[in-house]
Formats: C-alpha cells, structure tokens, sequence
C-alpha cells in the first residue's frame, strides 16, 4: 500500500554536510573524538523525527535495479593471520565522554595511509553493519575485542584499504569503539548505480542525500559508518549492540541534523545481505517507529 507523500525537509534537502555543537559535542564523544570531527563543521541544521508525513522522493519499490553482485570482501577470512600483534595498552582503556566511546588507541596499532585517505568534508547520511564474519564472533573480552579490530584494520589495510573502513564499532556487551577517526572519508559502502531504498520499501530518487557522478553514487562520501561485531545471518545481536545503536544513532542524528530517513543498512545501498537477516528487521522496526 502507497503512504502519503509529504512536503521535504530543510535537512532532507541540504546541500552540504551539516555540522556540530562542539560543546555538546565534546561532552558526548569525549576529546579525543572531538579533535577527529573538526573537519566535519559545516552549516548546522535542524532534523526532524516525523517519519509519518514522507518527503517527495520516497516512491513505492519499483523497478529498482541491482547494483551489482553481493558486497564481500569486508571481513577478515578465517584463515586470516596477523603478522605481529601485541595489546596496544596494558589494560583496558577508560572510555571517554558520556557514551563511553574506548579510543582507537586502545587497539590499534597503526594510523590510516594519509597518502591517499580523503576527508569527511561534512556529514550527511549514516550506515549501519555487521562485521559479517566467515563463522560467529562471540567473545565479549575487552582484550579479544580489541584484538579483533586490529585484525580487521590489518586485513583490510592488505587488501588496499587506506584504514579500518568503519568510524564507529559496537561490541556484543554495548562498548562503543572509535575506529576510523571521523575527520576521513569511509570506506565501509562500495559505490552503487541504483538510488537508495529506505525501510525496504521506498526508492530515493529526488530526495537522496547525495547525487550520483556520471551515473555512480558514492556512497562513502559523508556517510558515517557504524558496524555490529557478528554475523548476523549466523548469529543474533545482542540486546546491548541493539540498544547502542538506538543510542548512538539518536547521538550522531542529531549532532549532525540528520533525518532519520537518512539513516540506512548497508543493503538499502548497495547489494549485499549486510546487516544480515537478524538485524535488518531491527533496523527497519526502529526507523519505521521513530526510536532511532
């Protein structure tokens, strides 16, 4: 059934990446993670939580066309070793600011290639995904978990990565993990050639948050990337990855004006089965409802 299509949002419509209170700001994130954001600022505006009243360009799911083959290539194979790897700090690292978000320095052991990584340059969408590991990840130590992430990082810099493609990571316990330093352009979503879908059930043609350049989108530009430690086509989140993202989500939404229809799962991009078959529902219950 056809829902309503209302009049588009001032946010919906921006033409740059939105920008922050830092004072807020750095009482959310922490210093560290503000220092990250400074290239992000840009015109501040305001977002809207009325998903009832749809903006123009949410079209019922017509004819839209696949964007290539299924998006692998983002996680580590299990047969994946690390060359060398130590513990970057002796112990866990305190997390900073009111969302206890632990520093990259607590698990990595390299930066990003700043040769070739570009910058942010605004913010205007986020993305959500699962880690999509070959076999369930279940360990829920600070120490494993860490190591994990560096094992991403280091697999994904080998097969030409400029750094860990996401900027924020959510542990199965809810801790919430700088990972790429979000003052640099993603590398979490491969560039597509169909508009996005929302919900699973609208096409956004006129009102993407970005146009396509000769016939490609290029879905890393502003986009926010935040991924699920696990497999969710083998395995299920777990109630604290669930109510992080909720929290997070609410966080980056409104420190950078975005709509909530601006707030995607890897798969409304691009083809891939990413945030997998146990999150995906999750994802699209939370939008529908205005809990993100």
């Amino acid at each position: 059934m056809r829902r309503d299509v209302g009049q588009p949002s001032a946010a919906g419509n921006a033409a740059g990446g939105v920008g922050i209170n830092r004072r807020i700001f750095f009482s959310a994130l922490g210093a560290g993670t503000m220092l990250a954001l400074a290239g992000c600022a840009a015109e501040q505006n305001q977002s809207t939580d009325n998903i009832g009243a749809l903006p123009n360009g949410f079209l019922p799911n017509q004819g839209l066309v696949s964007s290539g083959p299924e998006d692998t290539g983002y996680a580590p194979p299990a047969n994946f070793k690390m060359k060398v790897y130590h513990a970057p700090a002796a112990g866990p690292v305190a997390p900073r600011g009111v969302l206890g978000i632990i520093p990259r320095s607590a698990w990595a052991l390299a930066g990003p290639n700043m040769r070739t990584i570009q910058p942010m340059d605004g913010v205007r969408l986020i993305t959500f995904h699962h880690t999509g590991d070959p076999k369930p990840f279940y360990d829920d130590s600070f120490a494993g978990t860490a190591r994990y992430w560096e094992l991403i990082r280091e697999y994904q810099r080998r097969v030409g990565f400029e750094d860990i493609a996401y900027h924020f990571g959510i542990d199965r316990v809810g801790r919430v993990w700088q990972l790429r330093p979000l003052q640099y352009r993603g590398e979490h979503v491969r560039d597509g050639f169909a508009p996005p879908r929302w919900l699973d059930e609208y096409v956004q043609r006129a009102n993407c948050p970005t146009r396509p350049v000769h016939g490609r989108y290029v879905w890393n530009a502003h986009n926010i990337g935040v991924v699920s430690l696990g497999n969710f086509m083998l395995q299920r989140p777990t109630a604290a990855q669930k109510s992080k993202i909720v929290t997070i989500g609410r966080l980056l939404r409104r420190l950078y004006g975005i709509p909530i229809y601006h707030c995607y799962t890897h798969q409304e991009l691009v083809a891939t089965l990413c945030p997998g078959s146990h999150l995906q529902p999750y994802m699209e219950r939370i939008r529908r409802d205005a809990i993100l």
